[in-house]
């Protein structure tokens, strides 16, 4: 082999090795900021979310294995474990993209409702789950997760009498949460419906918070008006399906967040929210 090939291959070497450094940098979370990720999956939900310190949560999946592609432009190629998955509820537009995510990365722990269906993607959900050997726990009010830097997760709903009740729509067992970093709330509602939501409005809980992520996909069947006026919220996020065949987000649902500053993931694309504990900032793809 001539010098010439030699001297070629170490440049390609080292080419290959700036690049990969540059990526490892500039896919690395910035600093002392919390992102939080609305992905844009259609007709669903899935929530990114990453602390300053690396510590990644990610709240349901979606109808499909699209949040792979999303999870790929918001994590370093060579990241492949997430450290928490939340499902709200096993139906079918939350979980179908977490068995796709459990095929692919690998998990630290699952928090779920403990609600059981005989649906064959709850089947395949629990069968990965053994298979990996992943750790469950069972969601209850009250429960306090702790992420890394004084960011926390509080569990809201269910309390076990719902999980218990054995409802024949698992959209008011939704796991409720509320995201705290310093002076910033994020609350996740998951699929509930208004009787929830007037429940945890009169339950002396403290609910305000920055941001919302409006309940069941903008539905009428949700986003009651006293439970709005209890979370206060500067930004609303609907995440919902270009010309879904619900036609979620419902117009009244539209009308009372009025005077909030709304983003749609069926026009806005994905949503990102920052904050430092203090300032919040919201950008979207389109």
């Amino acid at each position: 082999m001539n010098r010439r090939k030699i001297k070629y291959q170490i440049l390609g070497l080292l080419l290959v090795a700036a690049i990969l450094i540059w990526l490892a940098v500039f896919s690395q979370p910035r600093a002392g900021l919390l992102e939080v990720d609305f992905f844009d999956v259609g007709q669903g939900d899935a929530i990114f979310i990453e602390t300053p310190k690396g510590y990644q949560v990610l709240i349901d999946g979606g109808p499909d294995a699209s949040v792979l592609e999303k999870l790929g432009q918001e994590m370093p190629f060579y990241d492949r474990s997430i450290d928490l998955i939340i499902l709200t509820h096993p139906e079918a537009d939350h979980i179908t993209g977490l068995i796709e995510v459990l095929k692919n990365y690998q998990i630290g722990q699952i928090l779920e409702n403990g609600f059981k269906r005989e649906t064959a993607g709850y089947k395949e959900w629990q069968r990965l789950i053994k298979e990996k050997n992943i750790p469950v726990k069972i969601t209850q009010a009250g429960q306090v997760v702790n992420l890394s830097q004084g960011i926390k997760i509080r569990i809201l709903w269910p309390d076990k009498t719902a999980v218990n009740s054995s409802p024949e729509s698992s959209n008011n067992i939704s796991v409720v949460s509320q995201l705290i970093y310093g002076q910033r709330e994020f609350l996740f509602t998951g699929d509930i419906e208004k009787q929830v939501e007037l429940n945890l409005a009169v339950a002396g809980i403290d609910l305000e918070s920055d941001v919302l992520k409006v309940a069941h996909h903008g539905s009428k069947t949700s986003t009651n008006q006293l439970f709005l006026e209890k979370v206060n919220p500067n930004i609303a996020v609907i995440s919902a399906g270009d010309k879904n065949p619900y036609g979620h987000p419902h117009q009244e649902v539209l009308e009372r967040l009025k005077n909030v500053k709304t983003y749609r993931t069926d026009q806005n694309g994905n949503i990102e929210i920052l904050t430092n504990g203090q300032w919040f900032k919201a950008a979207t793809e389109r």
